[in-house]
């Protein structure tokens, strides 16, 4: 059986292979090449890809073709270093409906070596093809160049997920005054007056954390039953798949991946005793354990999607997700009731380089930057 899986870009010199997964064969095709680090691709309402690049550069690409075109440039006030810049990106659930916006998410220089983080939106306008009339709807995020997420994801209840890195600061992510290392949630309603408000039920009052006690998590997706899940870059071990719940703490520093009978590692803890075990943090703070951890190395875990689509059935109902360190793509098989992983899978080990992100068009087609 030969089935389409097809690439927005390969970091090689590949302009077509053919790969196998299980008994389905797949045609990999290279849609478009010489991309300054692509950190977001969306399959957008138009059925072109919608794509941010690190440095500030916002485009749309025709998979038919290959053409990319240009729809916003703001390189003048990002600041791009390392891991920040232009980041995560999400198009409004109503888009063609009377609500055409985009969400996007990047660092910009406050101060000197005041490195700070923002969430905006923009109006997209149909004739002329590009983003315009910038609204901030949360500022001044504690940045870094390392360390600073961030997945945009919105909800079918008009709000959205965004993801925090610790920018550094460790211990702020279990603070639920600041915003680092966190998972938050606002309203994305532009008609009702609560647009960048912190919905009347997250779990803290008047408050945008939504799940705290995270390094720095770079992944998303919804699969059945609404499960939300959530990929996250560790130290050097234990990168990380969550399930997110609602006012949840996911230990970071004091915990890494597992509850484990191991010290909590003073280096990261500080005060804590070296012989206070994980499993008793975990016992005494109510942390939720991630559902599946790296161990003693790191993959350099990216963005995560749910597949449901038939065309590729070696994959259909599992989780994907896109690795950067081990240039991979990793299938995860869940239980029934989709809370416990049952299989992990690796596909396509260094055949193209690193893989940052995923996104899949309504006929099952892959793509991925």
């Amino acid at each position: 059986m030969r089935k389409i899986l097809i690439f927005i870009v390969l970091l090689s010199a590949y302009l077509s292979a053919q790969v196998q997964v299980g008994s389905t064969y797949l045609e990999a095709t290279e849609i478009i090449n010489n991309l300054d680090i692509p950190w977001e691709i969306k399959w957008g309402p138009d059925n072109t890809i919608w794509m941010t690049e690190r440095p500030g550069i916002v485009s749309r690409v025709d998979v038919e073709t290959g053409q990319k075109s240009v729809i916003l440039d703001i390189e003048s006030q990002v600041y791009n270093s390392n891991e920040s810049g232009l980041l995560g990106m999400e198009i409004h659930p109503e888009f063609n409906n009377g609500q055409p916006y985009v969400f996007l998410v990047y660092t910009y220089l406050y101060s000197w070596g005041d490195i700070r983080e923002r969430i905006v939106m923009y109006e997209y306008n149909f004739i002329e093809d590009q983003l315009f009339n910038e609204t901030i709807l949360l500022d001044n995020i504690d940045g870094n160049s390392t360390h600073i997420g961030c997945r945009l994801m919105a909800l079918s209840d008009m709000t959205m997920l965004i993801t925090t890195g610790d920018a550094q600061n460790w211990n702020a992510s279990q603070d639920l005054n600041e915003l680092t290392g966190k998972t938050l949630r606002m309203s994305i309603n532009t008609l009702d007056g609560t647009l960048g408000n912190p919905p009347s039920d997250n779990p803290f009052e008047n408050n945008l954390v939504w799940s705290f006690g995270h390094r720095n998590a770079q992944g998303l997706a919804i699969g059945p039953n609404d499960i939300i899940y959530s990929s996250e870059h560790g130290p050097s071990n234990d990168d990380e798949l969550n399930i997110l719940l609602s006012g949840a703490n996911y230990g970071w520093p004091n915990v890494q991946g597992y509850c484990d009978n191991i010290s909590v590692d003073p280096y990261y803890a500080g005060s804590l005793s070296n012989n206070y075990t994980e499993t008793q943090y975990c016992e005494d703070n109510n942390i939720v354990e991630s559902i599946w951890s790296s161990g003693t190395s790191t993959i350099a875990t990216s963005d995560i999607i749910w597949y449901n689509h038939p065309s590729i059935p070696e994959f259909e109902n599992t989780l994907l997700m896109t690795v950067l360190k081990d240039k991979m793509l990793v299938r995860f098989e869940f239980s029934e009731d989709g809370q416990e992983v049952i299989s992990y899978t690796e596909f396509f080990n260094n055949e193209w380089g690193r893989l940052r992100d995923i996104c899949v068009s309504p006929s099952g087609k892959i793509y991925l930057a």
